[in-house]
C-alpha cells in the first residue's frame, strides 16, 4: 500500500512541476542561469541509463564490466556526449554500433 502513496505522490509532484511551465495563467519562467543547467539533463539521463548497465555491482566482487559489446558502446556513447552531440544522434550511433558488434562479429 505504501508503494502504491509513494507512486501517487511522485506523480503529482511531477505533473506539478511541469504545470507551472504550461499555465499561461502563471507567469513563470527559468531564468538563464537554469536553463542552461536543464542543458545537461539530457547528457544526464543517458549516462544514468548506460552506467548501471556497463559498471555492474556484485556484492561480493564489487564492480565488474560488462562483456566488450557494452563497454566498447559505451565508451563510444561517452565520447560523444563529451563532445555535445545531440542525444538522439548518440543514442543510435551507440546502439547501431551494440548491434553491429554484437550480431553481426
Amino acid at each position: 500500500m505504501m508503494v502504491w502513496v509513494l507512486i501517487g505522490l511522485m506523480a503529482c509532484v511531477t505533473y506539478a512541476n511541469r504545470l507551472v511551465f504550461l499555465l499561461e495563467s502563471i507567469k513563470t519562467m527559468p531564468s538563464e542561469r537554469f536553463n542552461v543547467f536543464l542543458s545537461y539533463s539530457s547528457y544526464a539521463v543517458l549516462t544514468a541509463i548506460w552506467a548501471p548497465i556497463v559498471l555492474q555491482l556484485d556484492l561480493d566482487k564489487g564492480f565488474e564490466l560488462a562483456g566488450n559489446d557494452y563497454v566498447i558502446a559505451a565508451s563510444v556513447a561517452a565520447i560523444l556526449t563529451v563532445l555535445r552531440l545531440p542525444s538522439i544522434l548518440v543514442v543510435l550511433i551507440s546502439i547501431g554500433l551494440f548491434g553491429t558488434i554484437r550480431f553481426l562479429l
